[in-house]
């Protein structure tokens, strides 16, 4: 049987950026080079400043933990017993200082002067030197990450044109066609939105200054939007007895909102429609049955509803408006 599997861009940098480390410890004629191609290896993350913050943990907690082990070694012993006291002192005190992500490369380092029973600065001096190429050699290599508004902005399209077939189908059942609204449209707008977000905050993670938080706003703003389509709409519309003169002009809005309601779009012209078809239907006869009223109230219910959808989206608009309007 065939063995299918891919190589992602961190296992590339991973294993180029500990090459790397590997070389130039030896060529500085380190003792214990290899561990700077393992302080590497640990190093390499996802994001830019997610790399940034852990390079700093693991430098200043392995820079701790070193002294405090050469310490424990110089006066009291190296003895098994001795690491056993080591590691129930440090363990607990980088986790305290909010440095457990130096836990790791540290025990190394520390291990090492066990090994070597070395007492002399030049060693320590060593251990320095082999974290810094480790950790430096990270960074660098965690300095390139590709540019993912390209997949952002095709999520985009996707959960727009999702957004408008939702609305669209809701807009012909309204109207008595028999409109299946699609589970599977749903779902994949679930997962779209899911993964778009993760991506919006990988973004801004992958920034060390900048913080451009539009696409984070622009998916929570969408997410909202979907929550209200997914819980409140769809459930109302099934119980709702569409044959009735409200359903078709409120159809008729569900159709603009779906074709007009597009990431650079107000809302402005929609709720001006909104407010007409409220007037209009203040100038229809009241309802003369329980029936007809619990059908309208319903049908209220569905509208306002929708206006929430349109207001999410007029906020989102008049934060990024003048950006909008420069495009």
């Amino acid at each position: 049987m065939k063995l299918m599997y891919s190589i992602g861009q961190r296992t590339i940098k991973t294993a180029i950026g500990s090459g790397i480390s590997l070389i130039i410890a030896e060529a500085l004629h380190l003792q214990n080079y290899s561990t700077a191609a393992v302080v590497t290896l640990l190093s390499i993350q996802n994001t830019k400043r997610r790399s940034f913050i852990v390079a700093i943990q693991r430098f200043v907690a392995s820079v701790i933990a070193m002294l405090i082990g050469w310490m424990m070694f110089e006066y009291l012993s190296y003895h098994p017993l001795t690491v056993v006291i080591y590691f129930l002192l440090t363990i607990p005190l980088l986790v305290g200082l909010k440095l457990q992500e130096g836990i790791i490369p540290s025990s190394v380092i520390v291990l090492q002067i066990y090994v070597s029973q070395d007492k002399s600065i030049s060693f320590l001096i060593n251990q320095v030197a082999i974290l810094a190429v480790g950790i430096l050699i990270a960074l660098i290599m965690n300095t390139y990450i590709p540019s993912i508004e390209k997949k952002m902005i095709e999520l985009q399209k996707q959960i727009e044109q999702n957004f408008k077939m939702l609305l669209l189908g809701i807009s012909l059942k309204m109207k008595g066609k028999d409109e299946e609204l699609h589970i599977e449209v749903l779902d994949d707008t679930k997962i779209l939105l899911q993964n778009a977000k993760s991506l919006a905050y990988r973004q801004v993670e992958n920034s060390f200054i900048k913080t451009n938080l539009y696409y984070i706003n622009y998916f929570e703003m969408r997410e909202r939007q979907f929550d209200i389509i997914s819980n409140q709409i769809i459930p109302l519309l099934k119980k709702i007895e569409l044959n009735y003169p409200h359903s078709k002009i409120i159809a008729e809005f569900f159709e603009d909102t779906g074709v007009y309601l597009k990431e650079k779009s107000s809302g402005i012209e929609l709720l001006g429609e909104f407010n007409h078809m409220m007037e209009e239907f203040k100038r229809m006869p009241l309802p003369e049955t329980r029936d007809e009223f619990e059908t309208r109230a319903s049908l209220m219910m569905l509208v306002y509803e929708l206006e929430k959808i349109i207001s999410l989206k007029m906020e989102f608009y008049s934060e990024y408006q003048l950006a909008f309007e420069g495009s």
